[in-house]
């Protein structure tokens, strides 16, 4: 299974290094542009055919380059291929990206999860008990990935430090982020379709959610 993971793993690399070196500098253009959306829709409209394609190989980069917004992804994914498949095409990719972070960091170590991250966020997660048990890490992963506005990349990278097996960390932690992507990609559609209202109304619900979410992130990082 473990090799299963590891050549899955250098597959989705060696596909993302060929994009990047393709798209890479439009990429970087969308991302500093002043309306990322509306950047990322176009340019995912002039690759016609292969747009759903290469909004799957964006998620999978968002995961993996923990640094980069996964919003204008979802939006433009919603706008361009509805509210159900776009989000089927970003869990899909977030699948993806889970995997390729998820054995990367258990064949490289640590020091893949501190090219990323702060070491002593690494350190403080070491000594949280509450990961120490399968069952009670796999709970604490749904819930943390449920709820909108608590920085899920990280815990992506520390998985492989917990008792969670792989593929059951993968569905939980796909199924957690399942919600508020729904939420976004059908945010974006219904922006599109000219029914602004719903829009704003999902977006409340997610910004609530999110606020509730970080007010817990902070209790829970004391």
């Amino acid at each position: 299974m473990r090799w299963t993971g590891w050549a899955a793993a250098a597959a989705l690399v060696l596909v993302m290094v060929i994009f990047l070196a393709r798209y890479g500098r439009d990429l970087v253009d969308v991302f500093l542009s002043g309306d990322p959306p509306a950047a990322m829709k176009a340019f995912l409209g002039e690759l016609g055919g292969w747009g759903a394609l290469a909004l799957v190989l964006l998620q999978t980069l968002q995961i993996a380059v923990a640094f980069l917004p996964g919003e204008p992804v979802e939006l433009a994914s919603g706008m361009l291929f509805g509210g159900f498949w776009g989000s089927v095409l970003c869990l899909i990719g977030v699948l993806l990206g889970s995997i390729l972070v998820y054995f990367g960091v258990s064949r490289l170590g640590e020091g893949m999860i501190t090219a990323f991250h702060d070491s002593e966020k690494l350190q403080c997660f070491r000594q949280l008990r509450a990961f120490q048990n399968a069952r009670n890490a796999e709970w604490l992963t749904f819930i943390l990935f449920l709820v909108p506005g608590i920085p899920k990349d990280f815990l992506t990278f520390v998985a492989p430090l917990t008792p969670m097996k792989p593929w059951r960390f993968l569905l939980i932690s796909t199924l957690g982020r399942a919600p508020g992507m729904f939420i976004t990609t059908y945010a974006g559609y219904h922006f599109l379709a000219g029914t602004w209202q719903m829009s704003v109304l999902l977006y409340g619900i997610l910004l609530a959610g999110a606020a509730v979410g970080l007010l817990l992130y902070r209790k829970w990082l004391r």
